[in-house]
């Protein structure tokens, strides 16, 4: 098992969902109200209940949680030795291998914790997000193939939900291509990490996937939507090939990604776009024409507000 900090150790301890738990684990919420309190987590280690209500100002019942959960060392470090050596990775917030952007561009809304396989140095790189509906026509297939290999052939990376349609062309084109691909999955890591494909694109170390849920979780429409912002916090800027209108995860995310003003969301305008691109255009998104100068990416999410890219396939 790779050697941790008590500070790592600890935050893992905290929210973990790898094995069955005394206490249930933090929630997001929990874990960083806990952190704004203590700064370290590693404060915490070797602490009873009575100790961490003081140090961290929580109550009784919340201090005992606690305890029990940084009181499963033992068990817990045996079950991530084991994950480790099937190829399962699990990275903390205060980790240095944690994407900084996540923490730079969602605050609080960050995951506390990570679980992924593949080279985890990935997740750092410059990156181009590529996502769209599941049921797409050919054109809007072609427009993710060519912006994924456009941003191969730029030097960056892609990354996307590996969901059905657009998100999976897209890292599939960026792999065919040569370069590296990202996947932050809504539903099981363990499942997908069985394909043999994606097995070799891990072990050859162009591929990434990743996910802040329990690696044996099921698809869900919350996960989904709690994946999203972490794969426009993730790129430089993300372009939504099709979306359908009001409705649905690429909608949703597209709509929080201009809320939140996370990064540069660029529309798909062209043939092959879905109903819903134009709305989002007109909500702050640039608008993507032509693809053959999609690169320079745009630096800010406000950069988007009134612009109109012309960029020819």
């Amino acid at each position: 098992m790779a050697v941790r900090s008590a500070s790592s150790l600890a935050a893992l301890l905290l929210c973990q969902r790898l094995q069955e738990t005394p206490a249930a684990p933090l929630k997001s919420s929990e874990y960083w109200a806990l952190l704004d309190a203590i700064g370290d987590p590693a404060v915490l280690l070797g602490l009873d209940a009575t100790a961490i209500g003081q140090a961290a100002g929580v109550d009784a019942a919340m201090a005992d949680r606690v305890a029990l959960l940084l009181g499963a060392a033992t068990g817990f470090a045996l079950k991530l030795e084991e994950a480790e050596q099937s190829g399962l990775r699990m990275i903390a917030s205060v980790d240095e291998s944690y994407p900084q952007v996540l923490l730079e561009r969602l605050g609080r809304r960050a995951p506390p914790l990570l679980y992924l396989v593949g080279d985890p140095t990935l997740l750092l790189a410059d990156q181009l997000g590529i996502v769209g509906s599941r049921d797409v026509g050919e054109e809007a297939a072609a427009v993710a193939r060519q912006a994924a290999t456009a941003a191969v052939d730029t030097g960056f990376g892609v990354v996307s939900g590996a969901a059905k349609g657009i998100d999976r062309l897209a890292m599939a084109a960026a792999l065919a291509a040569g370069g590296t691909a990202v996947g932050v999955l809504a539903d099981s890591l363990v499942r997908m990490t069985r394909d043999p494909e994606v097995r070799r694109a891990v072990t050859d170390g162009r591929l990434c996937l990743c996910t802040p849920y329990k690696p044996t979780a099921p698809f869900s429409v919350a996960n989904a939507m709690g994946r999203n912002k972490l794969i426009y916090a993730l790129s430089k800027a993300t372009l939504v090939v099709a979306a359908d209108a009001e409705t649905g995860g690429t909608w949703a995310g597209a709509v929080e990604a201009l809320r939140q003003s996370i990064s540069p969301v660029l529309i798909w305008n062209g043939a092959g776009g879905g109903p819903g691109n134009a709305l989002l255009t007109r909500r702050g998104g640039i608008g993507v024409a032509r693809l053959a100068e999609l690169f320079p990416l745009p630096d800010s999410p406000a950069q988007g507000a009134s612009d109109q890219l012309a960029l020819e396939v």
